[in-house]
């Protein structure tokens, strides 16, 4: 009889209906371990944490407690990782300790061909190009609140301040704002971010922090434009 350790992970998203909770996931993992009579020894869980993200302590630890011939099932491979980068990494070390891994859903993992290998790879690029646009996209949302005056961060980003009449509403800081279309006109005339810089304080702009501008603070405020644009 196949032994088998449990790997769930969950990372709830906003108005999403694909987001299976931690109890789901082992359900239906144990449901597939019933029907295919394997044994389940251990199961561990990562919550709120990104697929992104190599620092998931019970991914380790579901991999490390791994013996010769045992399986690591999912439910499926993008719970394991978004990033093709790795997978790449979880499926050698997996394979180093003479395990597997199984997604309950297939994609690749029932058997070993060059065809499932594809699969596989395909599946795990698909992964990371939506964890991209999701982030993205919630990214292109958070400004797009900002712009609208919704507070979305400790610290407003430049060319807004806090509403002294309500703390969680923005509103447009006018010295910031004639700095922000100035930069937006200097870039257009395709002049360097460096240049930039040196234009804004001979014109007497400041910045929040100092009299000094950096070009990194510049292309920041560049991109953040360009994102609201494209956003509204």
């Amino acid at each position: 009889m196949t032994n088998a350790i449990l790997y769930a992970r969950f990372s709830p998203r906003r108005n999403s209906d694909t987001c299976e909770s931690i109890e789901t996931q082992y359900d239906l993992c144990k449901a597939y371990c019933n029907k295919n009579n394997i044994t389940i020894v251990a199961q561990f869980n990562d919550k709120a944490l990104s697929g992104s993200d190599e620092d998931r302590p019970s991914l380790w630890a579901a991999i490390e407690e791994l013996k010769r011939n045992d399986v690591l099932i999912v439910y499926r491979l993008d719970r394991l990782a978004r990033s093709v980068y790795l997978s790449d990494i979880i499926e050698r070390t997996v394979k180093k300790k003479g395990a597997s891994i199984v997604s309950i859903c297939g994609e690749g993992t029932w058997a070993n061909t060059d065809e499932d290998w594809l699969v596989r790879k395909i599946l795990q690029t698909l992964a990371e190009y939506e964890r991209k646009v999701i982030a993205a996209r919630t990214k292109a949302a958070m400004l797009r609140h900002q712009a609208n005056g919704r507070r979305m961060s400790k610290e407003p980003p430049f060319g807004f301040c806090v509403d002294p009449d309500d703390p969680a509403r923005l509103i447009e800081h006018s010295k910031e704002q004639q700095a922000i279309s100035r930069i937006i006109e200097l870039k257009q005339s395709s002049m360097t971010l460096r240049a930039i810089c040196r234009q804004l304080k001979s014109e007497g702009f400041r910045c929040r922090t100092n009299d000094n501008w950096h070009h990194t603070t510049v292309k920041r405020i560049i991109e953040r434009f360009d994102l609201c644009t494209h956003a509204v």
